[in-house]
């Protein structure tokens, strides 16, 4: 064979049947339960905590959930739970928007209530690798809400990781069933140590403090309720 039958049989196109070499969009899935722990409170009302996430889908575009509630752990028969179901689409490197449905439930006593909200979000990691999670909540009722999470992991070592952790709710108007005032609500700071046995497996133990504002903390205060909680935090950390 000639050089030049050899080049002209190389730039023939492959047949219609040739397989491709990589599937460079697979659909691929991934849980993180970031928060399974157990709430030692002040004045006895400990509780066992969860918040968790995840999503399935393709590069641009996923099904996403998250979970974050509290049960009481003492006899008493309360919590509360919210689970938010979303389409989220990448935008940029390591952002997502996303827009779908929560379903938030209380229960106290076995009188329960439920709630639903649109949700409008946006999850990403910021510049100097800061993970935050801001979402707008409109209710059925038409209550405006909003929450904003800011977390950072500081690497102690290989295994030994340090997680600070800021959580803040606003509303926009004053929302009597729920008691919260117009503003800022409640600011919510915790601190977690983790060994990671595995980078999908890590115990730790950790603080939080959590304090009412502004006119929801007059409400709290009116109503005889505490305005600030501390806790002690032992849980696991879990990915899947």
């Amino acid at each position: 064979m000639t050089l030049t039958e050899v080049l002209d049989r190389a730039a023939e196109p492959p047949p219609p049947e040739y397989p491709l070499t990589l599937d460079d969009s697979p659909l691929r899935a991934y849980a993180l339960i970031e928060q399974l722990e157990y709430r030692v409170k002040e004045e006895g009302k400990n509780a066992v905590g969860v918040e968790g996430q995840g999503w399935v889908g393709y590069d641009y575009d996923k099904f996403w959930w998250k979970v974050e509630g509290e049960a009481a752990f003492d006899g008493r028969d309360e919590g509360e739970v919210e689970v938010d179901l979303l389409y989220s689409r990448l935008i940029a490197p390591f952002w997502d928007v996303q827009a779908g449905v929560q379903v938030a439930s209380d229960w106290e006593s076995g009188d329960s209530k439920e709630r639903w909200s649109g949700v409008l979000a946006l999850q990403g990691l910021a510049p100097g690798m800061f993970e935050l999670d801001n979402s707008i909540y409109l209710s059925e009722d038409g209550d405006l809400t909003a929450n904003v999470e800011a977390e950072f992991n500081v690497r102690l070592t290989q295994r030994l990781v340090l997680q600070p952790r800021t959580e803040f709710q606003l509303a926009a108007q004053d929302v009597a069933e729920r008691a919260l005032g117009s503003g800022l609500t409640d600011v919510l700071f915790d601190l977690r140590l983790r060994y990671e046995i595995r980078r999908r497996l890590a115990p730790y133990v950790g603080v939080r403090y959590q304090t009412l504002t502004g006119e929801t903390e007059n409400i709290a205060e009116r109503a005889g309720s505490n305005t600030d909680d501390w806790a002690l935090l032992l849980g696991v950390r879990l990915a899947f």
